[in-house]
């Protein structure tokens, strides 16, 4: 996978906004690219046969990471059609009536070389559409939100704040996404980030960030196994638990499906095995 990075943090007022940060009226955030050099750039790429994941954290940022894909798409659509021109154009009249050969279906980049957005923090309402049409997975941190929730609506405002760390609008558009912890920005503990996906509360339980946004237990454990599996080009041999797949799986203290949200929180590991061997027992 080539990365590429459209902008900076949220954090640091650096993450690429279509309009400025409400609580710094003079400044918009970082854009680290021009758009169309982008796209010539991702187009070229993308033929060349390397899945795209591109950093992006700000609305501006993640609607310039889109225009980038869709012109990898594009890009793709009329190479095909000048081909499929030259090939008709070879056939006979007797080839002409019977072969499709120039008209086989070829599956879009997007789809095949599943093209990602690292963080997807802040979209515009449309942006969802899009990133469902062009098949893009949303790669999320959700234990960035137990960090950013404290001065989140700050920087955004309460109209931007509805489409931040969106899970749930994510999945009602049938997004692939994929969860991990971006250790070592985050704590590599996954637990917090089923914590944040399930009640986008802090970690007191005093403070809620756009509770519609939430997602179930079950659906972010997936997020976590099989979707970043799938993301990865490695959803047949990582992802869950069935013959023929590696043997990598953690033994809790506790059922995690059965735990409330703070007890999910405290949970520990016992014993950590990778392809079989247990590399880690707790003392």
């Amino acid at each position: 996978m080539l990365k590429a990075f459209m902008d900076g943090s949220l954090g640091s007022r650096t993450a690429a906004m279509l309009a400025p940060y409400t609580d710094d009226p003079t400044n918009s955030g970082l854009p680290r690219y021009d758009q169309t050099k982008l796209n010539q750039m991702s187009a070229e790429r993308a033929a060349a046969g390397f899945q795209l994941g591109f950093h992006a954290i700000g609305d501006r940022a993640n609607t310039m990471a889109l225009n980038a894909f869709k012109a990898a798409n594009d890009d793709f659509h009329r190479k095909d059609a000048a081909w499929s021109k030259k090939c008709w154009a070879r056939q006979t009249p007797a080839q002409k009536k019977t072969t499709d050969q120039c008209f086989l279906p070829v599956p879009l980049p997007s789809r095949t070389q599943r093209f990602r957005i690292e963080h997807a923090q802040v979209l515009l309402p449309e942006d969802f559409d899009r990133f469902e049409n062009l098949h893009v997975i949303a790669s999320m941190q959700p234990s960035h939100l137990l960090t950013d929730m404290a001065w989140a609506t700050d920087r955004l405002g309460p109209e931007r704040s509805k489409y931040a760390y969106a899970w749930r609008s994510m999945l009602d558009h049938h997004i692939t996404l994929a969860f991990g912890t971006d250790y070592p920005v985050e704590s590599i503990n996954p637990f917090r980030g089923l914590y944040a996906a399930i009640t986008r509360q802090n970690i007191e339980g005093t403070q809620t960030f756009h509770p519609e946004q939430k997602i179930t237990l079950n659906e972010a454990i997936y997020a976590y196994t099989q979707a970043s599996a799938f993301a990865e080009f490695a959803e047949t041999t990582k992802g869950i638990l069935a013959h023929g797949y590696l043997a990598d799986f953690v033994v809790l203290d506790r059922d995690i499906t059965k735990a409330s949200p703070q007890e999910l929180l405290h949970t520990q590991v016992l014993r950590t095995v990778v392809g079989g061997k247990t590399q880690y027992i707790a003392p």
